[in-house]
C-alpha cells in the first residue's frame, strides 16, 4: 500500500513537472512578449504596439516586482505613449534603485533624459 502511494505521489509529481515545461516552452514569458511589441513600435512605428509592451511589463512586474529591466521598459512605453514626465521619472527612479550597477539601464535612464530634454512643448490647453 505505501509503495502505491509512493508510486502515485510520483507520477503526480512528474505530470505536473511535465505541464510545466510545456508552459514554459509553448507560452512566452511576458517579459519577452515586452520587448517584441516594443521592438515592433519601435521598427515600425506601430503605437498601438505600446500599449501591448506597457500591459507586457505590468504582468512581468506582477510575477516579480523586483525586476529592473521591467521598470525601465514599462517607464519607455508609458514615456512614448505620452504619459506625464514624474510618472515616467517614477517608474525610472524605481529601476534605478534595484540595479544602479547594470549599465544598460543607466545608458537607458540617459537617453530618456536626453529625449525629454529634446522633446517639443507640450500643446496649452483649451
Amino acid at each position: 500500500m505505501r509503495r502505491r502511494a509512493t508510486a502515485a505521489v510520483f507520477l503526480l509529481l512528474a505530470a505536473f513537472a511535465a505541464a510545466l515545461l510545456v508552459r514554459a516552452v509553448t507560452v512566452p514569458d511576458p517579459g519577452r512578449r515586452a520587448e517584441a511589441a516594443f521592438a515592433e513600435a519601435i521598427a515600425h512605428g506601430r503605437t498601438d504596439r505600446l500599449h501591448d509592451a506597457a500591459e507586457a511589463w505590468r504582468d512581468t512586474l506582477a510575477a516579480s516586482p523586483t525586476d529592473a529591466f521591467a521598470w525601465t521598459g514599462l517607464a519607455w512605453a508609458e514615456a512614448l505613449r505620452g504619459a506625464p514626465d514624474p510618472y515616467v521619472a517614477r517608474l525610472m527612479e524605481r529601476g534605478r534603485r534595484l540595479a544602479p550597477h547594470v549599465p544598460a539601464l543607466a545608458e537607458a535612464r540617459a537617453r530618456w533624459g536626453a529625449w525629454r530634454d529634446r522633446r517639443p512643448p507640450a500643446a496649452p490647453g483649451p
